[in-house]
């Protein structure tokens, strides 16, 4: 009877572990409202009110304005990082109050992820898999009240994301859909002995964060140590492929590969992005420096 009953749970929970999104109770949020700004007040008290046992965090409310490729970047670079059963609330959304649909995607590492359908999660499901994706169409769980054509954070998006961390099924979210709005991001190419890309990020330090990767940079040649000739936007200069920041005399320029893999341009201890007068989607080309030495000096 013990292992007839062990056996019966042991069904169940895989069943429910392959088949039905398991909720921490966490919805993180991810948006352009700005860290200091009264809308991600309102937003978090729509989620709380509609499921007051949750917690809440954040990626960041400061994905820059309006820009829904420099989310789906800073999405993807930071979704994984949480643990399976996590609700995403992702607001980036010029489109608020038009006919875009809004929709949940379950990815199949565990996530869910709750936003406009215009983009937003294109990079997220490449990276974290598609399981599902279903549109919200279930008022049932919206915002009690007249829904504003301005302000879905608060009247849907945050409402749905706090009822799939108590335990909504996704079923119950609206029809199941078998595509979504993907962004036509470029690829970074090598051509001609020079690796082609664009910044997809600026930190708070003024790192130059890229769309290059190492492997781009081994194509053309280039190894650790090696100096590159780098043109960003407007902006040229020389610099070495350094293994750390502190590996270039303070205020010397650098490329460095960052946490998630991605080639960094930087100055050590230095705005460089403030200094160049570059930033966001500013193309990138890297070719190997001419004379091919060794910790090469910074250009101007």
């Amino acid at each position: 009877m013990k292992n007839r009953a062990f056996l019966l749970t042991f069904v169940l929970v895989s069943l429910r572990a392959w088949g039905e999104f398991d909720p921490n109770g966490l919805v993180i949020l991810h948006t352009d409202y700005g860290a200091d700004s009264v809308y991600v007040g309102v937003l978090k008290g729509a989620i709380y009110k509609a499921f007051p046992q949750v917690r809440i965090d954040a990626i960041t409310n400061s994905v820059p304005p309006f820009d829904i490729m420099a989310g789906a970047q800073m999405l993807a670079e930071s979704a994984g990082e949480f643990p399976a059963g996590t609700v995403f609330c992702c607001v980036v959304d010029p489109g608020v109050g038009t006919s875009r649909k809004r929709i949940v995607l379950e990815t199949k590492s565990g996530h869910v992820f709750v936003a406009p359908d215009n983009g937003l999660l294109t990079l997220a499901a490449r990276r974290l898999g598609i399981a599902q994706i279903r549109e919200i169409t279930n008022a049932a769980l919206w915002r009690a009240g007249e829904v504003s054509h301005t302000f879905h954070g608060r009247d849907i998006f945050g409402p749905v994301s706090a009822a799939l961390a108590r335990g909504v099924p996704l079923a119950e979210i609206g029809p199941a859909l078998e595509s979504m709005v993907t962004l036509d991001i470029p690829e970074p190419r090598v051509d001609d002995g020079k690796v082609l890309g664009a910044v997809i990020r600026s930190d708070p330090y003024g790192n130059l964060i890229t769309n290059i990767t190492a492997e781009h940079l081994s194509k053309i040649g280039l190894t650790l140590g090696d100096t590159a000739d780098v043109q960003v936007g407007a902006a040229r200069f020389s610099a070495p492929w350094a293994a750390a920041y502190g590996d270039v005399p303070e205020g010397a320029r650098l490329l460095v590969v960052q946490s998630s893999g991605y080639i960094e341009l930087a100055a050590n201890m230095r705005n460089l992005a403030e200094t160049i007068g570059e930033g966001l989607h500013a193309p990138v080309t890297i070719s190997k420096a001419k004379n091919g030495a060794k910790n090469g000096k910074n250009g101007d």
